[in-house]
């Protein structure tokens, strides 16, 4: 290894260890991210159309295709047919697939039984077995 006496009689500058490496962008300030997140939070809060193309494009979709989706569900959950005005976009874990839009309830029903419908149908036999008729 030379020493910096070396480097110092060439004249040349010595290199620092990541002289290599593209040069780090300039990270943005706490106030700007705050800021731009507060603009975004607004702008989902006030408009329905940004608000719902935000939501669909998560899941590969167009604002078009998930407003055919509300349209063809009656703007209703797909399982109890309850209209709501926030409707969750359902998806197969497996495949990434949109099965449909449903709402809050019935959504955390499927996540928690982990889209297993061998735990659904027990939950069903369950609940015909204990209910008093």
């Amino acid at each position: 290894m030379t020493s910096r006496r070396d480097w110092a009689k060439t004249g040349s500058h010595r290199p620092s260890p990541d002289e290599d490496k593209p040069a780090r962008k300039r990270a943005r300030s706490a106030r700007a991210r705050f800021l731009q997140n507060d603009r975004r939070r607004v702008r989902r809060a006030l408009e329905p159309d940004y608000r719902d193309a935000e939501r669909a494009r998560r899941y590969g979709l167009s604002l078009a295709d998930y407003r055919a989706l509300q349209q063809r569900q009656g703007n209703a959950c797909a399982i109890c047919r309850k209209a709501t005005r926030v409707l969750c976009i359902d998806h197969c874990h497996v495949t990434g697939r949109v099965r449909g839009l449903l709402c809050r309830r019935c959504n955390s029903a499927l996540g928690l039984y982990a889209d297993d419908p061998r735990l659904l149908r027990a939950a069903l036999a369950y609940l015909h077995a204990t209910t008093k008729r």
